[in-house]
């Protein structure tokens, strides 16, 4: 039984492990994502979280099914789900878009590199001028800054963008809440109407039941009064 406790013990270690849809929001928000590196321990994050979230989600429909208000609880488990969804895939986006720009930064820069080496094979060195060198490093100081610039103007545009799909997608998910309280008003009313109608239908019956007590008895006492 000890080897029983120790492999649950394990999986139990290793479920806590896996980051959660918050906590990985909550360490990459907009704009948070600028390397290569994070944009992959990002990626690999979401990963982590969306199979943990999916899991649990599925456990939680589940366990609804069998609770009295399954309707309700399966809703509130959708909304959790869907926030959860949404919050990855805004990670997800941003790493792979900062990704994307990293990539096409690199491959213009090599471009860039190998052109300029083509040119300075092709043309004869000048001889050695310490203004010309200095020139020469402020020209390069200052296309590391319009490209520091650029780079900045791209992040905060992408910022930008992911706060506008998020806002987005927060009034589609509202939309999506007002449909379930609709369905859910039209059940409860429909099963309020559904009491009535049984209860109409037992009264029903009732009097029908009244009044054929109230025939027979009248039956008897003129067979009665026949006999006398």
């Amino acid at each position: 039984m000890n080897w029983i406790g120790a492999l649950v013990a394990g999986i139990c270690s290793a479920a806590c492990a896996v980051a959660t849809a918050a906590d990985v929001g909550a360490t990459y928000p907009p704009g948070s994502i600028t390397t290569r590196e994070q944009a992959q321990q990002a990626l690999e994050a979401v990963r982590a979280a969306d199979a943990e979230a999916e899991a649990a989600h599925r456990s939680e429909l589940q366990r609804c099914a069998k609770v009295f208000l399954q309707n309700q609880c399966t809703a509130d488990e959708r909304r959790k789900f869907d926030a959860q969804q949404r919050e990855l895939r805004r990670v997800e986006v941003e790493a792979r878009e900062v990704r994307r720009h990293i990539d096409a930064d690199e491959r213009a820069k090599r471009r860039s590199e190998a052109e300029a080496k083509r040119q300075s094979e092709r043309a004869p060195a000048p001889p050695p001028d310490a203004k010309a060198r200095a020139a020469a490093q402020a020209d390069k100081e200052k296309a590391a800054a319009v490209n520091r610039e650029k780079y900045q103007e791209r992040q905060k545009a992408h910022a930008e963008e992911q706060a506008q799909r998020t806002q987005k997608e927060a009034g589609q998910a509202n939309g999506r809440a007002a449909n379930v309280k609709e369905y859910e008003e039209k059940e409860h009313t429909a099963a309020e109407y559904a009491k009535r109608k049984e209860a109409e239908r037992i009264a029903n019956e009732k009097r029908r039941e009244d009044r054929r007590i109230e025939r027979e008895r009248a039956q008897k006492e003129r067979e009665e009064q026949a006999k006398r």
